[in-house]
């Protein structure tokens, strides 16, 4: 390959990547995390949960009739969420539709003396994570779009970094030079991290352009190609069934108790988890019975829709019965949720998440390592500001999530607990930025390692102290979520701890030349050349 080839896909990944890098590391870090919503929100909600025997589906069926009763304007946008082991309360909510265009969540449970409970449910963690996986912490209604754009900008510096790598593949995948030449330990990593999960990414990269922007890229074909609804045309094959439209004329809904016998008949093997009702009460109320099937294979999403007074089956989803088009976007859609393969898979995902956050961090590394004038002490102020960006955003994110979690821990009793946990977050997040721009570039990121560990290690110590169960306890009760959250904070903590040693030994006794570096006989004091560190 020609050397001005080579050099022009270099440019475009490098600005690619520069581009979108530290949105893509808070989307992985998050999303890391995310493949454990389910045990994250029962981590968060244990004091509760713990203590709560499974309800019945007949009290589902006496939650749901005391809901509807004490608000009987809510027709549409019902759920109701069956009990479940580990969420062993059934839940009722109702999205309000404001004049705004924007909801408004309601929920309903039953108190233990039968009554109905109105209080909203505190634990926000988990979905704060979930948030800030599909946004990188924008606000929600454009943020989605955003990442969606950045996982297209995110393939194309896939695709050059493959192609710039390839000549040189088979020599340089496992050969990680460790040395005084910090940058191709930093080269070699990158490549080799990004080769080897590669098809992962390939299929990260695919499937956020198609769950953020899908709707924008097949649009067009409704105008240009289709004369009919396209939701008529493609809905069947994907699993959607249009909703019946209301008669106005009051209809007996079906008991629970009845529309879950009826959903399972026409799905074996299916595991209900929540019931979206339209028209409720109406002659034509549709029922949407969404869950899981036991396939043992990669699709596992199931679902039936039903007239909810007739009990007549409009459209079934599962994955025994499922066309190519559904079998393809289904599939898709659980290799990017991972809802497949059990624990092993998860672990293997977790640790996949992690790599791609290392990924786009060393990216931006590498092109200030790039840039940095080796004869002199002053550096380019375009190195230097992204070297305290990139310190500020990445580092300040975990440290943030890290803040998050304590917040949801030792506010756990207070109904402002989702306010307080996002708050604290982003006080973290903006703070970590303006104290890498304060301090010196190495001063900044080693302080906010030091911060990092700080903060969690504090979180199996915050469990023992406001849930009275220290990580030795939770083993020995063999709660594992309590029991791997505490376990992999002291893990994290120390690598934080041992990353913030790492830099302040680079910038004491490394290469004085460089933005990562302290001034000889300086207490960490800005200079002129404002590349202190």
């Amino acid at each position: 390959m020609k050397a001005s080839t080579v050099k022009t896909f270099l440019d475009v990944h490098s600005w690619t990547g520069l581009g979108t890098g530290m949105a893509l590391f808070i989307a992985f870090y998050a999303g890391a995390m995310t493949v454990f919503f389910h045990e994250l929100e029962i981590w968060e909600s244990y004091h509760k949960t713990a203590v709560i025997e499974q309800q019945t589906i007949e009290q589902a069926q006496q939650l749901l009739d005391q809901a509807v009763e004490a608000q009987p304007d809510m027709d549409g946008n019902l759920r109701l969420y069956p009990a479940e082991p580990d969420h062993p309360e059934n839940v009722v909510r109702w999205f309000e539709r404001l004049e705004d265009g924007t909801f408004e969540r309601h929920e309903f449970r039953l108190a233990e003396d039968g009554t109905l409970d109105r209080s909203e449910d505190n634990a926000h963690l988990a979905s704060f994570v979930y948030v800030l996986h599909y946004t990188a912490g924008l606000p929600n209604s454009f943020g989605i779009y955003v990442l969606g754009i950045v996982s297209l900008i995110y393939g194309l510096a896939l695709v050059t970094g493959l192609i710039i790598f390839l000549p040189n593949l088979l020599r340089d995948l496992f050969n990680l030079r460790i040395g005084k030449n910090k940058k191709r330990f930093w080269l070699d990593s990158h490549n080799a991290v990004g080769v080897i999960s590669l098809p992962w990414h390939m299929m990260f990269a695919w499937s956020s352009v198609v769950l953020c922007i899908g709707i924008f890229m097949i649009a067009p074909f409704q105008l240009l190609v289709f004369e009919e609804d396209m939701i008529e045309l493609l809905g069947p094959e994907l699993g959607l069934v249009q909703t019946l439209e209301a008669t106005e004329k009051p209809g007996e809904v079906f008991p629970v108790s009845e529309i879950l016998a009826i959903a399972q008949r026409e799905a074996p093997g299916f595991s209900p988890s929540q019931m979206r009702f339209t028209n409720y009460g109406d002659q034509n109320t549709t029922v949407q019975i969404v869950g899981s099937s036991n396939t043992e294979t990669l699709l596992t999403n199931a679902g039936v829709t039903l007239n909810g007074t007739t009990g007549e089956v409009l459209g079934v989803t599962h994955p025994d019965t499922s066309g190519m088009g559904a079998i393809f976007y289904s599939g898709l859609i659980a290799l990017h949720y991972v809802s497949f393969g059990g624990y092993f898979v998860k672990w293997l995902y977790f640790v996949m998440g992690l790599a791609g956050a290392f990924l786009f961090y060393s990216g931006n590394l590498l092109w200030i390592e790039t840039r940095r004038k080796r004869r002199q002490l002053d550096q380019r102020g375009n190195t230097i500001f992204l070297a305290r960006l990139n310190s500020g955003v990445c580092i300040g994110c975990m440290a943030g999530v890290s803040a998050a979690f304590l917040a949801s821990r030792a506010l756990m009793e207070m109904d402002n607990r989702p306010d307080i946990t996002e708050w604290t977050y982003y006080l973290v997040f903006f703070a970590s930025i303006a104290w890498a721009f304060l301090r010196p570039v190495a001063a900044g990121a080693r302080d906010l390692l030091y911060a990092c560990a700080f903060f969690t290690a504090l979180i199996p110590v915050f469990d023992g102290m406001f849930l009275g169960i220290p990580i030795w306890e939770s083993l020995r009760l063999t709660e594992w979520p309590l029991f791997s959250v505490s376990f992999l904070s002291i893990l994290a903590a120390a690598g934080f701890w041992w990353m913030g040693q790492s830099v302040h030994r680079r910038a004491v006794s490394g290469d004085s030349n460089s933005v990562w570096a302290l001034p000889v006989n300086a207490d960490d004091r800005p200079s002129s050349r404002g590349a202190v560190a």
